[in-house]
């Protein structure tokens, strides 16, 4: 009997370019009991189709079809079919890389919850890892000692979906939330973490993230990273509680962060976000006093020391009506 019986969910929405790859990578050298479910969240275009034509050559894929509700509610979908053992999360523009299966034959296995792997980035050609972390079992949080911090937010490897395998079982009734259109997934992940209680951690790197489309969080203008990041701090708080860690520092790099990532947006992509909005964005970031400080620095190191001399007025002065009709009226350039 394979004791990594998995099930791989991978949600489509307009990935008729992509999808025919993804699956190919995840099916390579996958154990014949692997089941790969393709969610198609009410596509307009052919990928409806196209998981049912790619059900209909593989025993091993099932089309599910569903109305559009965004990458949570079709993983949601995906789990309440889902029949393996383990989970594994596969967005339709990535692919699996050769090894995983291999690698899990040889672990032991025991009452793990999570099994963590490294993803390779398509936008850097970055491999990124659980080192320095020796591979083996950890349990808890506490056990990952101060590579926590860099799993959570600077590598993002605890907080994403992916690359990781959850145990179905301590899934149990746990969903994503429909109800969050960002960062449903590090809502997830923190309440699964309350779950179990050991990770185990490979050093390979088995997943490639194909970032480099215009859609990612990293290029793309969104104006609601401080609300989704205030959703997910009690879930947090709650987490490193739990495993007896001091909340706070880890509370403050999630709240910076948060600002960071905003301003980035609104300083550097193309957007609708109207002047009013933008203001209100860039008063809560300069707000807070440890973004500020943490701007502060980061545009004092800034190259194009010309180019940040607007950031600088306007952060230093903290004046966020200027930075936002500064950013609006420098649209027409990116």
């Amino acid at each position: 009997m394979n004791p990594w019986k998995t099930s791989i969910i991978i949600p489509c929405y307009r990935a008729a370019g992509t999808l025919r790859k993804a699956v190919q990578s995840a099916l390579t050298g996958a154990p014949a009991d692997t089941e790969l479910l393709l969610v198609d969240d009410g596509s307009p275009d052919e990928t409806g189709a196209l998981c049912d034509q790619l059900a209909a050559g593989d025993p091993r894929i099932r089309a599910l079809h569903r109305p559009n509700g965004g990458a949570g509610a079709a993983r949601n979908t995906g789990l309440d079919a889902a029949r393996g053992d383990w989970v594994l999360f596969l967005d339709a523009d990535d692919e699996l890389l050769p090894g995983l299966w291999e690698a899990l034959e040889r672990l032991p296995v025991t009452d793990e919850g999570m099994i963590l792997f490294g993803l390779r980035r398509a936008s850097t050609g970055e491999d990124v890892t659980p080192a320095p972390l020796a591979e083996g079992r950890y349990a808890g949080l506490a056990a990952l000692q101060s590579r926590l911090s860099a799993l959570l937010f600077d590598t993002g490897l605890l907080a994403a979906p992916y690359p990781k395998l959850f145990r179905r079982s301590t899934i149990g009734t746990l969903r994503f939330d429909q109800s969050l259109k960002i960062n449903e997934d590090v809502l997830f992940n923190i309440l699964f973490l309350q779950k179990t209680t050991a990770i185990y951690c490979l050093c390979g790197v088995y997943y490639k993230q194909n970032d480099l489309e215009a859609g990612s969080l990293s290029r793309s203008l969104r104006g609601d990273l401080l609300d989704a990041e205030a959703v997910t701090r009690p879930a947090l708080e709650a987490l490193l509680l739990q495993n007896g860690l001091d909340p706070a520092p880890y509370l403050h790099t999630s709240r910076v962060r948060a600002c960071l990532n905003q301003y980035g947006l609104l300083t550097g992509c193309r957007g609708t976000i109207p002047l009013g909005q933008r203001r209100a964005l860039f008063a809560r970031i300069l707000a807070d006093s440890d973004a500020r400080a943490a701007l502060t620095d980061r545009l004092r190191r800034d190259p194009n020391r010309l180019l940040a001399i607007p950031y600088r007025i306007g952060v230093t002065c903290r004046w966020p009506g200027f930075l936002a009709a500064y950013t609006l009226a420098k649209q027409r350039f990116l």
